[in-house]
């Protein structure tokens, strides 16, 4: 005849995973039994269907014991989620807008309009933005899946453990990680490796011909011989994020690494800033021979200063790893 504790067990082993049910059940079983067991002591009499169902009443319903058990059930879990929402609030409004800017560009438009034709089109772009809203919002909630599936410390505890103090990893300020940019930063690396990728013969200028738009590319042939190392330099960069991440500090390995990759984005720098003109021309693409002239002159000027900065960062980065790695850690006593 099955008492009480089985039938509630019986229910615990319901509620588990079939590889888990057996040293799970036998857990449980042991602690129902030693809390069984006490009570008798202490109320001086045998263990009856009244003390069991007391004792089993301080465990609770099967379905909460079995809850600390239990494999993770969320997509993103809890300590990632805030870095998730503030990542969405970012980039869906941009891509939003985006998207709609592209529709509207896109659009062949007559010299009149009527308002029903307007209408038609406001809504058209309204749902160009919201698919591509859906779309980027699936591919965030993607990477974010992955990390939380390959990042351990993004997992909650399966079971909650006596915590042990001795356990805490002394870590120095400089060696802390900020997980907020290293997981921005991962996010729009991969949007970049996407548009670089797949979406590059759309950048170019825009002009309304005959009531058309009409798309002049700008970019030189030369220009794709430095997309190989784009995606090396991003990739890279993805990849020490993660590692990052993964080991919650940084170290001797990580820096080295930092320090090759800011090395590879100097010399792409210096590369870019010394070919400007065999990048892109403006020529054509306004339909202002003497305006493009002067304006392609201003914007390489521009360049220049954008990837001198960028030198300069790099360089910065540089010496700041160099001098963490040489400089001694302090000591806590």
């Amino acid at each position: 005849m099955d008492t009480m504790i089985d039938r509630y067990l019986a229910a615990v082993s319901d509620n588990l995973p079939a590889k888990q049910r057996k040293d799970t059940v036998t857990e449980i079983r042991s602690l129902i039994q030693d809390a069984l067991e006490d009570r008798s002591k202490a109320e001086g009499r045998a263990p009856d269907d009244e003390m069991m169902a007391a004792v089993l009443k301080q465990f609770g319903p099967p379905e909460k014991i079995v809850a600390p058990y239990l494999p993770e059930k969320y997509l993103i879990g809890p300590r990632l989620f805030p870095t998730f929402m503030l990542v969405l609030r970012i980039a869906l409004p941009i891509i939003a807008v985006l998207a709609m800017v592209g529709f509207w560009v896109g659009q062949s438009q007559a010299a009149f309009i009527s308002g029903a034709e307007l209408l038609a089109d406001i809504i058209k772009s309204l749902g160009t933005a919201l698919s591509a809203v859906v779309q980027a919002f699936g591919n965030i909630v993607l990477i974010f899946a992955i990390l939380q599936w390959a990042l351990p410390e993004f997992k909650l505890p399966a079971k909650e453990a006596e915590w042990e103090p001795h356990s805490l990893k002394a870590i120095s300020q400089p060696d802390k990680i900020k997980r907020g940019e290293l997981i921005t930063e991962i996010i729009f690396t991969f949007l970049g490796l996407i548009i670089f990728n797949f979406y590059l013969d759309k950048v170019g200028i825009y002009n309304l011909v005959g009531g058309q738009w009409v798309m002049t590319p700008i970019l030189e042939p030369a220009f794709n011989a430095y997309i190989p190392w784009f995606d090396l330099l991003w990739t890279l960069t993805i990849v020490l994020d993660v590692v990052l991440l993964r080991r919650n500090a940084w170290q001797t390995g990580s820096r080295l690494f930092s320090i090759v990759l800011s090395g590879l984005n100097i010399a792409l720098a210096v590369s870019l800033m010394m070919n400007i003109p065999y990048l892109y021309t403006l020529q054509g693409a306004l339909g202002m021979q003497g305006v493009e002239g002067i304006l392609q002159s201003l914007l390489n000027q521009a360049l220049i200063i954008v990837f001198g900065i960028v030198i300069i960062v790099s360089g910065v980065k540089i010496i700041q790893q160099v001098i963490r790695l040489v400089r001694p850690k302090p000591v806590l006593e």
